[in-house]
């Protein structure tokens, strides 16, 4: 009679082993593409716009689905393709809306962002768009847009942004810009020739940057977060909510539905964070719009304080001025 080793026995049970998990895996794959087809069945073709990376970086875009056949407020999709990340150690990639006038980002939830390592992966991002702002898949380090590219729907160019009129490299640019203009900057003319602004751009000084080692809590997404978090502690019914990251602190600002108090409170109850300066009002529709400062005093620069403070109140009452339309 033939003999079976227990070497041959061990090799076919890993093998069968190996067939099974393959089979479930295959399974699994087939499950989840089912449940992404009945969520989302509609098919959109993309088309890339602005791109702009660092060396060795890039994302591309493989496909986008929708509940709805095209790109529009109110309808959710699903946004899915692969990146490579060479110029940093790892970064948020996130599908976020550069607004298109004064009004602010859209909102961000868990499913917008993913956390991602050096290296090349696949990402799977969800999201339902609340305005027509123009849609990017980037990634941000450390709080900052760190190269992206911009995309709409093939076919709508109203959808695309072609060319942006900023990089995501320089040294005071942002992912998303409130409209200064409207907030009543007023034209760059008066701003070098007149006396009287040359006084007040004096006092006010340079923007000051972040500092580098800045701590998670105080960044972008972060920030918003920590803002959901307490709307819905107060009861509050968030409409949109922006950061500007043009310089620090960065600032929250947006506007609620129903007339509302920010009060300070219920702010610093939030571990970590701080209430550090406002500007609130009511449109004529009965929302609030608003600007806040977060961020603690003891996470400014060493020796920025002061230059923080000189800006701060200007900046609040420009945010807020930018969503109060």
């Amino acid at each position: 009679m033939k003999m079976i080793s227990r070497s041959t026995i061990r090799g076919t049970l890993l093998a069968l082993t190996s067939g099974l998990c393959f089979s479930a895996a295959i399974a699994s794959a087939r499950a989840g593409a089912e449940a992404a087809e009945a969520e989302f069945p509609y098919v959109i073709q993309p088309e890339p716009g602005a791109t702009e990376f660092a060396a060795g970086d890039g994302i591309v875009i493989t496909s986008l689905r929708g509940n709805r056949k095209h790109l529009e407020p109110g309808g959710r999709y699903l946004l899915e393709g692969s990146y490579t990340l060479a110029s940093a150690g790892g970064a948020d990639l996130a599908w976020f809306a550069t607004s298109r006038g004064p009004s602010g980002s859209t909102p961000i939830t868990e499913d917008e962002h993913a956390r991602v390592s050096k290296g090349s992966g696949g990402f799977r991002l969800k999201k339902t768009l609340l305005d027509d702002g123009w849609l990017h898949v980037s990634f941000y380090v450390q709080g900052h847009s760190h190269g992206g590219v911009y995309f709409g729907e093939k076919g709508f160019d109203n959808t695309v942004l072609k060319k942006k009129g900023w990089s995501d490299f320089s040294k005071d640019s942002t992912d998303e810009k409130p409209d200064r203009t409207a907030a009543g900057a007023g034209s760059g003319r008066s701003l070098v020739s007149n006396p009287a602004n040359l006084a007040i751009l004096a006092y006010l000084g340079d923007p000051v940057s972040a500092p580098a080692n800045l701590d998670a809590k105080y960044q972008a997404t972060n920030l918003v977060k920590a803002f959901f978090t307490l709307s819905r502690r107060m009861g509050w019914q968030v409409q949109r909510v922006a950061v500007d990251e043009s310089e620090f602190p960065f600032l929250v600002y947006g506007r609620l539905a129903g007339r509302h108090e920010l009060p300070e409170k219920d702010i610093r109850a939030m571990k970590g964070y701080d209430y550090s300066g406002s500007v609130r009002g009511s449109t004529d529709a009965g929302a609030t719009y608003f600007s806040l400062n977060m961020v603690p005093r003891d996470q400014y620069p060493i020796g920025q304080a002061a230059a923080c403070n000189r800006r701060l109140m200007v900046r609040l009452q420009m945010l807020a001025d930018a969503v109060r339309q």
